[in-house]
């Protein structure tokens, strides 16, 4: 696999870089998608746009796992979508490349966190159900409509594309407390004395 690409964390300007159309469907393209899987891997998260590893290109991926591989999952119940994003076991990589939504319906609210604003967390309200149109790695265009987890996921990594990080979903209170807390931990974290 592909070498991990590097993160840039809140508040770097880069994430606020309204992404570019991906033009080119090369091979370019499919290394970068092997270099963000890695770095997501690694991190740990369930979604990655290319804007996080400071490439301003509408280009996301989501792993979300195999939702069938827990029988104790319960669609759209959030602390089972929750136990299965933590532990999932099955990957099932989606490349999203210059995607769009046509439809969104229902409200759902999910607690949620950011490889790029790490250490915290907060509960946004998203649409439920999505109609979303996107091209693959050939350039080919689908349609998917999707609900639950994958729909949250494809939401806070689209805000990515468009500049927006999940803190500015909240109400202007809960985005200082949240920031205050990520500042407090960066803060705690500059402090820690390097391995070796």
């Amino acid at each position: 696999m592909a070498a991990a690409l590097k993160l840039i964390y809140y508040p770097d300007p880069r994430l606020r870089l309204k992404s570019e159309p991906v033009t080119l469907f090369d091979a370019s393209l499919r290394e970068t998608v092997k270099g963000m899987q890695r770095t997501m891997i690694e991190a740990k998260g369930i979604g990655l746009a290319a804007i996080q590893v400071a490439i301003p290109k509408r280009l996301l991926i989501v792993d979300i796992g195999d939702l069938s591989a827990d029988e104790e999952y319960i669609e759209g119940d959030k602390e089972s979508e929750k136990r299965l994003s933590e532990r999932k076991t099955i990957s099932n990589l989606e490349v999203f490349v210059n995607p769009e939504i046509l439809e969104a319906s229902g409200q759902i609210e999910y607690e949620e966190g950011c490889l790029s604003v790490p250490g915290v967390h907060a509960v946004v309200k998203r649409n439920e159900s999505l109609k979303v149109r996107y091209q693959d790695l050939e350039g080919k265009t689908h349609e998917i409509e999707t609900h639950g987890l994958r729909s949250i996921v494809i939401q806070h990594e689209l805000d990515h594309l468009n500049g927006i990080v999940f803190p500015d979903r909240l109400s202007s209170i809960q985005k200082m407390m949240v920031l205050s807390k990520y500042k407090k931990l960066q803060a705690e974290k500059d402090l820690e004395p390097e391995d070796g």
